[in-house]
């Protein structure tokens, strides 16, 4: 008896290990994926920066660019993140062959499924609403799925000016989490000093 339960044990204990070996490569995060952030219409205005929108601009910036800034004067017209604190601008010339290709890395990144099949894994951990980029819109209620973009204000592209067509700047608004270093990529990378 006692030799048939040891039997058993170590048959169990093969399949256990046979099983865990054919798992995927352990994933980069350890917390689970953050869903899909809904559209948070700006409603107040901040005279600070919010702490994840400024982590999330740099290290944007250190891959090349500059960090176009975040806050927007509160008595300017219309509803935008920047007025409090959500969103920023990523300096970029999308006539530029080396900041076309920074953008384009940054998008298919941030738009990949991770190794755990999580579709847009990156851009969800990072608590980003929407980009807008050289006349494209990608937003996560509609899945990230470029759509093509033209300000309120234009009429036409050709009438458009470079930067209401985001072809100086890549646009990228943050849900209110993601602002304040709340979602899985500020977490787990440390971006946000606690």
């Amino acid at each position: 008896m006692r030799n048939g339960l040891l039997l058993l044990i170590t048959g169990v204990m093969s399949v256990l290990v046979a099983c865990v070996s054919s798992l995927p490569a352990a994933a980069t995060y350890v917390l689970p994926v953050d869903g899909y952030a809904t559209y948070q219409p700006q409603k107040s205005c901040a005279r600070t920066e919010k702490p994840g929108t400024v982590a999330l601009g740099q290290w944007l910036s250190a891959r090349g660019g500059a960090y176009g800034g975040t806050l927007r004067s509160c008595r300017a017209g219309g509803q935008s993140e920047h007025k409090d604190g959500r969103a920023f601008d990523w300096t970029l010339d999308a006539t530029s062959i080396d900041d076309e290709a920074t953008a384009q890395a940054f998008i298919t990144e941030a738009f990949a499924d991770d190794e755990l099949g999580d579709t847009d894994a990156l851009a969800r951990r990072m608590g980003i609403m929407y980009v807008i980029w050289n006349d494209k819109i990608y937003s996560a209620w509609y899945g990230f799925e470029p759509r093509n973009y033209l300000n309120g204000a234009c009429r036409s592209r050709k009438t458009c000016s470079k930067t209401l067509r985001h072809r100086d700047h890549m646009h990228i608004s943050l849900s209110k989490a993601g602002s304040l270093g709340q979602t899985s990529w500020y977490v787990e990378s440390g971006a946000v000093a606690g």
